[in-house]
């Protein structure tokens, strides 16, 4: 009797494991970005970071592309340093406009992103090494 009594209890415990053993959908981490720009939001994040730190007392600059179909860094307008969180914040920015930051992190280490409304309307530019 004890060995049946085991084996029922192994095959209720691997029922039990294989219900619970399913799939399960994530639930997202955020919310989806937006189809359309939100002309009240102004403001972009750029977040530096180091080898996966943050990095702070990092100079970002802040412009618009040369040219808007090959976008690079045109002449800077703005410089924000990075605060202790590694995150420089630019404000009022128009969404109908594309924006580059650059990152300097040493004087031959730059790093640098172009992006539309739909990245810094909706995350934190991301940049660094």
């Amino acid at each position: 009797m004890p060995k049946r009594l085991l084996l029922i209890l192994a095959a209720v415990g691997f029922a039990v494991a294989a219900c619970k053993g399913g799939s399960t959908t994530p639930t997202p981490s955020s919310s989806p970005a937006s189809p359309t720009p939100n002309p009240k939001i102004t403001k972009a994040v750029v977040e530096v970071t180091i080898n996966g730190t943050p990095a702070p007392k990092i100079p970002v600059e802040a412009s618009t592309p040369r040219n808007p179909e090959s976008p690079r860094p045109g002449k800077p307008f703005d410089t924000v340093n990075t605060g202790k969180k590694g995150l420089a914040h630019f404000n009022h920015l128009n969404y109908k406009k594309v924006y580059c930051w650059v990152a300097l992190i040493a004087p031959s280490i730059k790093s640098s992103e172009c992006a539309s409304w739909s990245v810094w309307q909706n995350s934190t530019v991301l940049l660094g090494t």
